[in-house]
């Protein structure tokens, strides 16, 4: 064994010490593993990159995490996006108010479209509205039935998520411009909030809320063992608060929308870069926003 020693280049005492180190390495693993399965059944498509900025283990980098759980099978699962449905609506119409806007902060545009989502055989559709500047999701609501109706629900679950009954006037509801979008009951519940009415004339005017889209079904709900509606229900209240309070965001200096919400409301608005929103024109293929700056205000990029 000396001869070996001498031929590889490293004493007896300096290989014990590596196996040492292996094994206390390995010890903290058997430690983390756990905690990295529990989050992985939570988020089951959330990246690597994601989960160890939320557990932050102080023993190994970034690139070593995700090789290990990459090849221990931790990786995300990915998802196909399901075709897009939007049945047009009758006039009335509505403006794009989003055009070159500038905004500063919490309730100046709120987001919102309807997906659908498969459970034995039958369709159900699944309406959500986010608060753009946070990308919090503070209104949701699932059903076999695309009605306006529906779609009120989810408002109705938005204003009791900011314990407000009006607004005002600066306050957008921004959306395509689907039958049940434009539906007398839905623009007059907004209308009796004092909130302005929007409305995209292509798929890309209201791109903000698809990333939601994805993120909710392809990272969630697609993995849960979904068999009725009751089951639906479940768990899409319980992966919308996961989103909301456990998944960070790239584009809020990887803070949840929560966290951003509790931080962003101590910065002056003098203090903040705005968000800006373009209008989508025809050949443009650049992001939606602006990025200005470095500080998670300014972190602010397209889903």
């Amino acid at each position: 064994m000396k001869s070996l020693y001498e031929v590889v280049g490293f004493s007896k005492q300096a290989h014990w010490k590596w196996i040492e180190r292996q094994n206390r390495l390995l010890d903290k693993w058997l430690l983390l593993e756990p905690i990295v399965s529990d989050w992985r059944q939570q988020h089951p498509a959330m990246s690597l990159k994601k989960i160890y900025h939320q557990i932050q283990p102080d023993f190994i980098g970034i690139n070593a995490f995700i090789d290990y759980c990459m090849t221990n099978g931790f990786e995300a699962v990915s998802y196909k996006k399901a075709h897009r449905t939007t049945v047009l609506g009758p006039s009335p119409d509505y403006p794009n108010l989003l055009i070159d806007l500038e905004i500063l902060g919490l309730n100046q545009v709120w987001v919102s479209d309807t997906t659908y989502f498969k459970v034995c055989q039958k369709w159900y559709y699944l309406t959500f509205i986010m608060d753009l500047f946070s990308r919090r999701i503070i209104g949701h609501f699932a059903t076999d039935q695309l009605f306006a109706d529906a779609n009120l629900k989810a408002f109705e679950m938005a204003l009791q998520t900011r314990n407000k009954k009006r607004f005002n006037h600066k306050l957008i509801h921004h959306s395509d411009r689907g039958s049940q979008y434009k539906s007398k009951l839905y623009t007059s519940a907004l209308k009796t909030a004092e909130i302005q009415v929007s409305m995209g004339r292509i798929v890309y005017d209201n791109i903000h809320i698809e990333r939601v889209h994805q993120t909710i079904k392809g990272e969630y709900l697609i993995h849960r063992n979904i068999q009725s509606e009751k089951d639906l229900i479940f768990h899409l209240d319980k992966d919308i608060r996961l989103y909301n309070e456990q998944r960070p965001h790239l584009s809020l200096g990887m803070m949840t929308p929560l966290e951003f919400e509790s931080y962003i409301c101590n910065v002056p608005f003098y203090q903040r870069t705005f968000l800006k929103v373009f209008a989508f024109r025809k050949n443009q293929r650049s992001n939606s926003f602006q990025k200005n700056g470095s500080n998670p205000a300014q972190l602010l990029l397209p889903f």
